[in-house]
């Protein structure tokens, strides 16, 4: 079954990487840092992918790591998820429909709530005049039940 990630890797656009760059190369680096996202299996930043992705292509950039995550967010693979130790943290996103991300802050861990958990809020924010933005809070910060009892 082809998905958004495999499209991704058999059709790179145009002016992603710098001319007379070797192919295979490119390609051994978007499939290593796919590859990482996919089993980091929490809220991961840049530099964690990086590393992650590092392990399978030794001499991956930082700055790879970043323009794929630019290019999988206008995609619709990663999801932005807040912050943790003042640093970026992302998702990588299957979800289909209006859902929310609830992130732990201490140790990356996600879940996923389908449809909207914002409705009451929405719904109370309207009653005053004001407009909640979603995007704004497309991942929601909080404490997993691990962390939490820790």
């Amino acid at each position: 079954m082809k998905t958004d990630v495999n499209r991704t890797l058999e059709n790179p656009r145009h002016g992603d990487y710098a001319d007379g760059m070797d192919a295979g190369r490119n390609r051994r680096n978007r499939e290593a840092l796919l590859d990482a996202g996919r089993s980091i299996g929490h809220a991961f930043s840049v530099r964690e992918l990086h590393a992650a992705a590092r392990r399978d292509q030794p001499r991956l950039g930082l700055t790879t790591a970043y323009r794929a995550i630019e290019r999988w967010r206008d995609e619709g693979l990663v999801e932005e998820a807040g912050t943790r130790a003042g640093e970026a943290v992302f998702v990588m996103c299957g979800a289909n429909g209006h859902h929310h991300h609830l992130v732990c802050v201490e140790c990356g861990a996600i879940s996923t709530l389908e449809g909207c958990a914002l409705v009451s809020l929405r719904q109370a924010a309207e009653s005053v005049g004001f407009e909640i933005s979603d995007r704004a809070l497309q991942s929601l910060p909080g404490r997993c039940a691990r962390c939490a009892h820790a």
